[in-house]
């Protein structure tokens, strides 16, 4: 699994909990206090909230130090760590995958929220289903326009025309080293080769009917800035059949 070294800038309470929430930052100084309450207002407790700053040209990590900072007795443990150069959202999920020792890695983005029950019922799914890689649920779309994402059950042939699944889900530790966590694909997509990945080695993914987060659709978004430019999708489109054959992407 590809990592970057990062240096730790906080780090608080005991980390050897069940879960993780790995939380990618970049320039995202103007949303990152809203995510980070959404996890301390968790119904479950025993998680660690990992923080990795990419290099932000803003002030992110100084914001999120100083919120770890004023919120080290709310009984969650806080890690904030730093990349010594920036390495981009895949590996800069790997090296919070690394740092972690939990059972569970929940992803969460820097501009996301999740509601109070979230990784709750996120655990309470994979204990349940020992067979699942990973646990995912309804998701809702907010900031530009009303909508939700995650409706669909996991299937390699729904998989095979396209992704349906965000990056907002709990994953097995264990299984993301069996797979070397996300791998970097140019302009986005990291996401997309994992499920498309676990589907090749026939892994299952339980899906919560339930709405329990929130993606926030806004103009400065990687999916506006990058991924979704017409060059950019065509080329994901050939990348991603040469490393997934099978895949039927118009």
């Amino acid at each position: 699994m590809i990592t970057r070294e990062a240096r730790v800038l906080f780090s608080h309470g005991h980390a050897s909990r069940r879960v993780s929430v790995i939380v990618p930052l970049y320039n995202y100084a103007n949303y990152i206090v809203e995510t980070l309450e959404s996890v301390r207002a968790q119904s479950f407790r025993d998680l660690v909230i990992i923080v990795i700053d990419d290099c932000s040209q803003d002030d992110s990590a100084a914001v999120v130090k100083s919120w770890m900072e004023q919120n080290r007795d709310c009984g969650l443990a806080l890690v904030l760590l730093q990349n010594t150069s920036n390495a981009r959202l895949a590996i800069t999920r790997n090296t919070g995958i690394a740092h972690a020792t939990t059972e569970y890695c929940f992803f969460l983005d820097a501009d996301n929220t999740i509601y109070p029950r979230c990784i709750e019922k996120h655990v309470a799914a994979l204990d349940s289903r020992l067979d699942a890689a990973v646990a995912y649920s309804l998701i809702e779309v907010f900031h530009r326009r009303s909508a939700l994402m995650g409706a669909s059950l996991f299937s390699r042939d729904a998989l095979r025309h396209g992704n349906y699944l965000d990056a907002m889900t709990m994953v097995r530790r264990s299984i993301l080293l069996d797979f070397e966590g996300f791998h970097h694909i140019d302009y986005g997509w990291e996401d997309y080769d994992l499920w498309l990945r676990l589907c090749e080695a026939n892994q299952f993914a339980v899906h919560i009917p339930e709405i329990l987060s929130r993606y926030r659709e806004h103009s400065a978004s990687m999916l506006r800035t990058d991924t979704n430019l017409p060059d950019h999708i065509r080329k994901l489109h050939l990348m991603m059949t040469e490393r997934h054959p099978w895949l039927d992407l118009h």
